[in-house]
C-alpha cells in the first residue's frame, strides 16, 4: 500500500501529495490465513490419503464441482463431494498355496471414466456390508488395479505334493523326478466365488536338465505377464488356475512336472520340489 508523509514539515520538504511505500509485509489478515494454511499442511493426513503432488505424478488434473462448495476455515481436514467417477469392480480371491495357505480377497477396480482417479482411501462393501477402508492407487482412464481386502476365512485351500524318483533312458542313464501337485479349493461362503490359484514349475538353465510339464486337470495357463501385486517383475514358470465355485462346493486341481537329468548328478537343493 502507499501512504502520505506523516507531518506538515515532511509535506513541505517533500512537496504536497508525494507518496512513499508503506511498511513491507503482508496485511495482518493474509498473514493469519497463511499461518492457518501452514498448520493444516502439518496435520497428519487421514488414513490412506496421498499428497496430491505424489498422486498426480507428472500430470495436472482439474476436477470441477457440480455446484459451489463451502469449506469451513477451522484448520481441520474436511471431506466434500467433488465429482462422481464411474468405475467397474469384480471381486475375486487369490492364493499361492505353495507359499501360504491363506486365501486373500481382491477387488479388480477399472476406471471406466474419462477422468483420472487420484490415489486415496476407498471404502469396500460386499452385499451392502462395510468390509474395510483400503488404499486405492492412482488410476488413469481405462486402467485396472487390484485392491486387497484381507484374508477370506471362508474360502479354504489345501495343497498336497508327491514325488517319485526313477530312472529312464538307455541303460537307465537318466534320473527322473516325477512331481505331482494337488490343490483342493473349498467355498464355505453363501455365494459363488472366483478363485485364482497360483503355482510355479521349475525353469532350467542347464542344458543337461530338462523340465517336462504334466497336463493339468483342469488346464492351467501361463500368464505371460506380471501378475497382480508383482508390478513389472515377470515370474518365469508361473502357472494359474481360475476356478469358479458355487456355495458349499469343492474342486480338486492337479498338475505336475518331471525333472530329468543324467544319473550321477543331483539337483541343487535336493531332488524334492515343494
Amino acid at each position: 500500500g502507499l501512504r502520505a508523509p506523516d507531518d506538515d514539515r515532511s509535506r513541505r520538504r517533500r512537496g504536497a501529495g508525494t507518496l512513499r511505500p508503506a511498511t513491507a509485509g503482508p496485511p495482518p489478515l493474509a498473514a493469519e490465513h497463511r499461518r492457518l494454511a501452514d498448520t493444516v499442511a502439518r496435520l497428519p493426513r487421514p488414513a490412506h490419503a496421498v499428497d496430491v503432488r505424489a498422486a498426480a505424478g507428472s500430470f495436472d488434473y482439474r476436477f470441477d464441482t457440480a455446484s459451489p462448495v463451502d469449506v469451513e476455515a477451522d484448520g481441520r481436514w474436511h471431506t466434500v463431494p467433488v465429482a462422481e467417477v464411474p468405475v467397474t469392480t469384480a471381486f475375486e480371491y487369490v492364493c499361492v498355496p505353495s507359499v501360504d495357505p491363506a486365501v486373500f480377497g481382491t477387488v479388480q477396480v477399472t476406471n471406466s471414466s474419462g477422468h483420472a482417479l487420484l490415489a486415496g482411501p476407498v471404502d469396500v462393501m460386499i452385499d451392502g456390508d462395510f468390509v474395510l477402508t483400503a488404499a486405492l492407487p492412482t488410476l488413469a482412464p481405462g486402467q485396472q488395479e487390484a485392491v486387497g481386502v484381507g484374508v477370506a476365512e471362508s474360502v479354504k485351500v489345501a495343497r498336497h505334493t508327491r514325488m517319485r524318483e526313477s530312472t529312464a533312458g538307455l541303460r537307465g542313464g537318466t534320473t527322473v523326478l516325477d512331481h505331482t501337485v494337488e490343490v483342493e479349493v473349498a467355498n464355505r461362503l453363501p455365494y459363488p466365488v472366483l478363485v485364482e490359484v497360483r503355482e510355479r514349475i521349475p525353469v532350467s538353465t542347464d542344458k543337461d536338465v530338462r523340465i517336462e510339464e504334466h497336463p493339468a486337470r483342469p488346464p492351467w495357463t501361463e500368464p505371460g505377464r506380471p501378475l497382480d501385486g508383482q508390478r513389472e517383475s515377470y515370474v518365469r514358470g508361473a502357472r494359474i488356475w481360475r476356478v469358479a465355485l458355487e456355495p458349499g462346493r469343492t474342486a480338486t486341481l492337479t498338475g505336475g512336472f518331471d525333472i530329468r537329468f543324467p544319473v550321477g548328478k543331483t539337483a541343487v537343493g535336493g531332488n524334492r520340489r515343494n
